[in-house]
């Protein structure tokens, strides 16, 4: 009797074990599953109003770095600056949305609990490259709604584009050494791309230095260079 009420505790231990295992396998792929389809609200809804106003700043740069030889209308001229600033005003409340679902997701407890540390690291790297970006944005939004302030308020973009710039280094680094951890739980957590990420809505344009300041004046901010040189007077 004795060796039977053992076999039959071992094996309700064996099965309660199997049953922990198998619930904490289940919310590892589950939280990849539902962390994938907030990315993919990402690449559907904040990233193409970011990538967009950054490419229109991209142009705008081309045409102050070949001016006055440029290729570019003052109507071209006119357009990048509407799309640089319509793009921010729409990225902006975009960026909040997907700020506040992800912030929700990583302090989960599920999420605390289950996830292996550097996913946990670097979610939290991630979040703050992105606050990054959006405080970025929101600070030249400002600057525009009060341009008789800009010189005051000019410090805020250039303090929150070195933080924003530190984030990404940060998360980017970080993420080529998660990569090289060998963790058998990596295959449970693994899921496919996005179907809505593309090449297209992922990769965010890099603005740095993309101003030759040696051909353009401290002042050549799309607020103040006009768009027809002949309004230069």
């Amino acid at each position: 009797m004795y060796c039977v009420g053992m076999r039959r505790a071992v094996l309700i231990l064996l099965l309660l074990c199997l049953c922990l295992v198998g619930f904490y396998l289940y919310k590892l792929h589950s939280l990849a599953v539902e962390g994938n389809t907030i990315f993919e609200y990402r690449c559907l809804h904040v990233n193409p109003e970011l990538i967009a106003y950054k490419n229109a700043f991209l142009k705008y740069a081309d045409y102050l770095n070949t001016y006055p030889n440029t290729k570019y209308t003052p109507q071209d001229v006119k357009g990048f600056l509407d799309d640089y600033e319509n793009g921010m005003r729409k990225y902006v409340p975009e960026e909040d949305k997907w700020l506040a679902m992800d912030q929700t997701f990583i302090n989960r407890w599920d999420f605390q609990l289950i996830e292996p540390w550097y996913i946990k690291q670097g979610s939290f790297y991630q979040l703050q490259m992105y606050k990054g970006y959006r405080t970025d944005a929101a600070n030249l939004v400002g600057i525009m709604d009060h341009p008789e302030a800009a010189k005051n308020l000019m410090a805020a973009p250039n303090t929150a584009r070195q933080q924003r710039d530190d984030a990404i280094n940060t998360y980017f680094n970080f993420f080529a050494k998660a990569g090289e951890i060998h963790d058998w739980r990596k295959y449970f957590g693994r899921v496919p791309i996005p179907k809505g990420c593309t090449e297209k809505n992922v990769r965010i344009p890099d603005t740095t230095g993309s101003l030759n300041w040696d051909n353009n004046t401290p002042n050549s901010t799309p607020s103040s260079v006009p768009i027809d040189p002949s309004e230069s007077s």
